[in-house]
């Protein structure tokens, strides 16, 4: 028998130990089942906000081109499977490796194959597998929605689940990362919940705080809220890939207890050393694609076309504070925007002077000024349409302002209370047959082994 042959047949039985072991944790299907009700509850929520809104702005055109099921349905349901993915998934993916880990029993995994790469890979694959399990409240809610007349984007919804698969996916490697370098799997939880709250308070903090927006890129919960509004990034998947591929090279090197810690900490450098070089060439991959029915997170297609035709370099200096209202409605209407269509674009905030004695305020206060290969032109309107048209005096580009988008908005009166029983009572019940049944089975497969 050949190497491969005998190298697939190890990964096999470590994938069928591993299923099992998922099935027989205890924690997975606490986690399925504390989802069933905090899904529902989300979504039945979101239903009754979403049909009051859609009813109030109804005969209004320009509001109803706003009212989006992905924004005021989907997203609010799948905000449970957020929490899910901070609180309750940490936990099942340490219990995969953790108990190994501390019984001793991962020295028998070094014996059925010395590379710790492929054990761990399988264990990442069955922590996927888990989340992909709990996935099925919240689609079992899309289904709900659109059977009461709903309507969604099956782009919007795959776009959004692939978000929240790379995000799991790094949970699970920054999990068995928390294991290798901790001696219980207490302690690991601790350190895997300290990365995840400390990404939400960085996502926070940066958005509140300008002298944390320069690492607020650092959080995964601002990246996942890319995918949230259908926005798909290249750059940010391959972040994603990267920082999950990271920790679980470094769960590899900690694991192996026969390396002293200076070898580990040479190991550890020059895996660093390679991902900062990986990382470096995945930031010139520069692709973004708005999936989202409204195109919130873009300008009109004519306008981008006419945009990539720009060349060289633009810059903007803004004479406002980024933590100024105005700015940041500028930075969400146009700069955007704009950073996702050029490549050669520079964005320099001055913050104005404090008022004197006199109380007058500084006179360039609010200024823009735009400036396109050694020609310069200067604003005061900070909305999309008048930086549009200068965009066009400027670059000699056929931009037409803010197009009117063709969205009509998708209100609906609805009423989601109908789905209490299936999420309070029937799904759970479920889930509790499904874990009595599995354990009942494996007892038995245990017994006639």
């Amino acid at each position: 028998m050949n190497q491969n042959a005998i190298t697939l047949k190890v990964v096999n039985a470590l994938f069928r130990k591993e299923l099992r072991e998922l099935i027989a944790t205890k924690s997975f299907w606490v986690m399925l089942l504390v989802l069933c009700p905090l899904v529902g509850f989300s979504f039945m929520e979101a239903v009754f906000l979403y049909s009051n809104a859609g009813e109030s702005v109804m005969g209004n055109e320009l509001l109803l081109g706003r009212l989006s099921p992905l924004e005021g349905v989907v997203v609010p349901t799948f905000s449970a499977m957020y929490m899910s993915e901070v609180f309750l998934f940490p936990f099942v993916a340490i219990r995969l490796l953790g108990v190994e880990k501390q019984f001793g029993s991962l020295k028998f995994l070094l014996q059925l194959t010395p590379n710790l790469v492929a054990p761990l890979v399988v264990k990442l694959f069955i922590a996927l597998i888990a989340f992909t399990a709990s996935l099925l409240p919240a689609l079992a809610a899309i289904a709900a929605w659109h059977s009461i007349g709903g309507y969604w984007n099956l782009h919007e919804i795959l776009v959004l689940v692939l978000g929240h698969f790379l995000f799991a996916l790094l949970i699970a490697s920054i999990a068995f990362f928390s294991v290798a370098v901790t001696d219980s799997p207490q302690t690991a939880a601790i350190v895997t919940l300290t990365f995840t709250i400390s990404s939400w308070v960085l996502e926070f903090a940066g958005q509140n705080q300008s002298s944390l927006n320069a690492v607020s890129w650092l959080s995964m919960t601002a990246h996942l809220r890319l995918f949230e509004s259908a926005l798909f990034s290249l750059q940010t998947l391959l972040g994603f890939l990267i920082a999950s591929s990271t920790f679980l090279l470094l769960s590899c090197v900690w694991l192996r207890a026969a390396d002293t810690v200076q070898q580990k900490l040479s190991k550890s450098l020059l895996t660093l050393v390679l991902v900062c070089i990986a990382a470096l060439i995945a930031r010139e991959s520069f692709y973004f694609k708005d999936f989202s029915e409204n195109r919130i997170n873009s300008f009109h297609p004519r306008n981008e076309a006419e945009l990539r035709k720009i060349n060289n370099p633009l810059r903007i200096e803004i004479h406002l504070d980024p933590d100024d209202s105005i700015a940041v409605d500028f930075e969400r209407t146009f700069l955007s925007k704009l950073r996702r269509v050029l490549k050669n674009f520079t964005v320099v905030y001055v913050k104005p002077k404090e008022p004197g004695a006199s109380g007058q305020e500084d006179p360039r206060y609010g200024e823009i000024n735009y400036d396109y290969n050694g020609v310069r032109l200067q604003s005061h309107d900070v909305g999309a349409p008048r930086a549009l048209e200068v965009l066009h005096f400027l670059t000699g580009t056929r931009l037409e302002g803010e197009v009117d988008s063709p969205y009509p908005g998708h209100p609906v009166k609805a009423d989601a209370g109908q789905f209490r029983f299936l999420f309070y009572v029937f799904m759970p019940g479920c889930i509790l047959l499904l874990w009595m049944g599995s354990q009942r089975f494996l007892r038995q497969k245990g017994q006639c082994e």
